[in-house]
């Protein structure tokens, strides 16, 4: 297996070496969205039982292996949206509300954005 530092090179010096890496980061992301459903779906751990005084016995949920899990199931979102951001990324709505000429004056531009003169 090749150094970090090497890879790094690589990926420099090398397009298509860089296409096949963002081709399998890409397939790792996807491999990340499976285990989200996994870990999501397994609910094996998630209670325990306690025991009253009396000797019988209860269900309680086990927060340290839900907490754990949510943080796997985080960790998996936060690097996927990293390594594929056009599939997993977080998603910005912008509203076109008007189009200018393209010889409109900056400070034309800026009153439109924002309703203010820009000009001092």
């Amino acid at each position: 297996m090749p150094s970090k530092t090497t890879v790094m090179r690589w990926l420099a010096e090398h397009s298509e070496f860089r296409d096949q890496y963002a081709s399998a980061r890409e397939a790792q992301a996807d491999y990340y969205a499976d285990e989200i459903i996994e870990i999501s779906d397994d609910g094996t751990n998630d209670w325990m039982e306690r025991q009253n005084s009396d000797g019988t016995t209860y269900k309680v949920e086990d927060r340290e292996v839900l907490n754990r899990s949510r943080l796997r199931v985080d960790t998996r979102k936060w690097l996927m949206a990293r390594m594929a951001p056009k599939k997993y990324g977080d998603k910005i709505d912008v509203e076109q509300r008007t189009t200018h000429e393209v010889g409109a004056s900056v400070s034309d531009l800026m009153r439109a954005v924002d309703g203010r003169s820009r000009s001092k």
